[in-house]
């Protein structure tokens, strides 16, 4: 009607420091044409500077902060009984949880998700720069700090919208992308998924949603890729033969590797990656699989993906103790992910000896995987292991310790000991410290804090 005037949306962020949140805090305003606040806990983080630069401010936590909001986004760490949702709940505000949310925002645009059970961040960081360089501009959401897209997220006026979609209590399920980059299939998170059949039901999920008009790049060597049955076509990546796209004479050299790719077994180029392991290789594969099908000519994607210097907390130089050792973390926290990344680092340094410093991620899945973390440390000369992070989602009562698997990853022939907490970690360390030492923090808590305190 004439006159009338749109009311101003107002979205309320609650837990606005978690990386996914503080993601899509910065992109409401462009896409919504929002006015976005949040609150969170005290507690520095990253983020605070990535909402600091976006001008969005930090509350603290308070029932009034929703009352003027017409939406609420809540962090899945929250409950009902938080009290800037309760209050909402009382004056019938609407609330969405962080993937509900994503996924009105997804519909939005052309949806690109980028999922599966370890590399999807570095995939959708790869993918970013490629697409911003292309001149795409599109609008990104990745679960990191990635410096060569200017943080975790980017307001794109582009069609597209590129999204790292996690698997965790099926939340990418509120997804319905246009393309669907699975990297792998594996068993993870199993205080939620009962098997690994569980979690091959949800990726098949997934790829049904994905309409005859999209399409689906999954990766060749991947067993569990076969149970994907979707009306979309589908491409393979890796490094097999029968990949659709896929790497040959691969050399390994420091952090880098040179290769050949090939797209249905014709000659397409030469890639340098400047990002250690092959499980990077993997992850290049899949970047080059999705921005070729999009329209990006060749020559442009490899040359941008050569530009590539990766991610916050995914095999992030730290710095060096004074003695000259090398100290260097990563967020593995899967046996996978720590296998992967100790063979990277055995390519990269091959005359260092390499400390791992585990911090095991959870009860829950380092009882459920005991065996298979004690198995994965085969990469590493000798390795520490710290305390249990505990989640707060975990209630029930677990008998596995840390020093419980210090000790099956001595039965593997491996020098181990367990040392609990990450200060006594640090002076162990500092005491023993060599210049041909690659000192290797790994984990999705807070071990990154022993790297950081012996670094001079």
């Amino acid at each position: 009607m004439e006159g009338t005037i749109a009311l101003a949306l107002h979205i309320h962020f609650v837990g606005i420091k978690g990386t996914g949140m503080s993601a899509l805090a910065q992109i409401s305003t462009q896409i919504e044409g929002a006015t976005v606040t949040g609150s969170d806990v005290e507690e520095c983080f990253y983020t605070d500077s990535v909402l600091e630069r976006a001008h969005i401010p930090v509350l603290g936590f308070s029932p009034k902060n929703v009352e003027t909001a017409n939406l609420v986004v809540t962090s899945a760490a929250y409950t009902h009984l938080h009290p800037e949702i309760a209050r909402a709940r009382e004056l019938n505000i609407e609330i969405l949880t962080y993937p509900q949310y994503l996924g009105r925002l997804l519909s939005k645009k052309r949806g690109i998700s980028v999922t599966g059970t370890h590399g999807k961040t570095t995939t959708t960081a790869m993918m970013g720069l490629v697409m911003l360089h292309a001149g795409l501009d599109p609008t990104i959401v990745v679960g990191s700090d990635v410096p060569s897209i200017g943080g975790n997220a980017h307001s794109g006026q582009g069609e597209f919208f590129l999204a790292e979609s996690c698997e965790y209590r099926r939340h990418f399920l509120n997804y319905s992308p246009e393309h669907l980059v699975i990297t792998n299939i594996e068993f993870d998170h199993p205080d939620y998924f009962t098997d690994l059949d569980d979690v091959i039901l949800a990726f098949s999920e997934l790829a049904k949603k994905v309409p005859a008009h999209g399409h689906i790049y999954v990766w060749e060597e991947d067993p569990n890729r076969k149970s994907l049955v979707s009306d979309a076509p589908i491409t393979t990546f890796g490094l097999s033969e029968s990949a659709d796209v896929r790497a040959t004479e691969i050399i390994f050299q420091d952090e880098r590797s040179s290769m050949k790719i090939m797209l249905k077994g014709q000659y397409a180029g030469d890639l340098n990656l400047h990002v250690a392991g092959r499980h990077n290789i993997i992850n290049a594969l899949a970047t080059i699989a999705l921005c070729h099908e999009i329209g990006i000519p060749i020559d442009v994607i490899l040359f941008n993906l050569s530009l590539f210097n990766g991610t916050k907390r995914r095999f992030e130089h730290i710095g060096s103790n004074q003695n000259g050792a090398m100290i260097v973390d990563d967020y593995a926290h899967h046996p996978t992910e720590i296998r992967t990344t100790l063979e990277g680092a055995r390519l990269s340094f091959p005359n260092r000896r390499i400390r791992a410093i585990f911090q095991p991620h959870t009860f829950s899945r380092t009882e459920k995987l005991l065996h298979e973390f004690s198995r994965a440390f085969q990469g590493a000369d000798e390795v520490v292991i710290a305390d249990i992070f505990a989640s707060a989602r975990e209630l029930e009562h677990y008998t596995v310790s840390a020093s419980n698997l210090a000790e099956l990853i001595q039965e593997q022939g491996i020098k181990a000991r367990y040392i609990g907490p990450l200060d006594d970690i640090g002076v162990y360390l500092t005491d023993t410290l060599a210049p041909e030492d690659l000192v290797l923090t790994l984990g999705a808590g807070d071990i990154y804090k022993v790297g950081l305190g012996i670094v001079s």
